[in-house]
């Protein structure tokens, strides 16, 4: 069994803290065939907007669809939170894991490719959202998405740690490797809307926050084989 330690925990949000993908699809749906008759498609979903992190607004331009990104997403906000409020859950272990953290002094911060109203939305119905330090969104860093290391490099800088020192948690082969290229260890979150083989390059893979196996000596210690 080895060890390393970590001084600061950064978190990808949908998926990974709490499982929203699918949430957001049923979202983008409603929105897509109600302004504009489009038939948003779960495999354009996860190829266009999960696999290269583009907003759905993009991604029916690029399928010949005129839309306007304000009016979609003054629509698609209150259809998500709707949603969320009956369905959005925690990943299993998470609250024990972040009040762990917290108790022992380890800064905690997402980085995220979703909206920081999406961030907000989705943390205050959970009630999480005093774990957080700061949150690094699809507005921090839009012409630098995952799986380029921007987004962690920013989150670096402002924790004011070397990229050893922080420990990843991700649910996506894009994010996977923008954790990686950051010089990060990374830890993937499999769920049902992933599978172990986008998963294959971080340094481990659990199901839930329960699965980890750590202690706290000058900051997180992870046992990991």
């Amino acid at each position: 069994m080895k060890t390393k330690t970590f001084r600061a925990i950064l978190f990808d949000a949908d998926g990974t803290l709490y499982d929203s993908t699918m949430l957001h699809f049923e979202a983008y749906r409603m929105v897509s065939q109600e302004l504009y008759g489009f038939d948003f498609s779960e495999k354009l979903y996860f190829d266009e907007c999960i696999d290269h992190y583009k907003k759905p607004t993009q991604v029916l331009r690029e399928q010949g669809t005129d839309c306007n990104d304000e009016d979609f997403y003054a629509k698609k906000r209150p259809y998500f939170y709707k949603i969320a409020q009956t369905k959005l859950k925690p990943t299993s272990g998470l609250l024990d894991f972040l009040q762990a953290l917290q108790q022992h002094g380890i800064p905690c911060v997402i980085v995220s490719g979703a909206s920081h109203n999406s961030l907000e939305d989705s943390l205050s119905i959970l009630g999480l959202k005093d774990f957080f330090e700061f949150r690094i969104a699809y507005e921090d860093s839009p012409d630098n998405q995952k799986p380029h290391p921007y987004p962690y490099e920013q989150a670096i800088a402002r924790l004011g740690i070397a990229p050893d020192e922080g420990l990843a948690f991700e649910d996506t082969e894009s994010g996977v490797a923008s954790a990686n290229k950051a010089g990060l260890f990374c830890i993937g979150i499999k769920n049902a809307t992933n599978t172990l083989d986008q998963l294959k390059e971080a340094q481990l893979v659990v199901s839930n926050f329960n699965e980890l196996q750590y202690s706290f000596n000058a900051g997180l210690e992870l046992s990991y084989a």
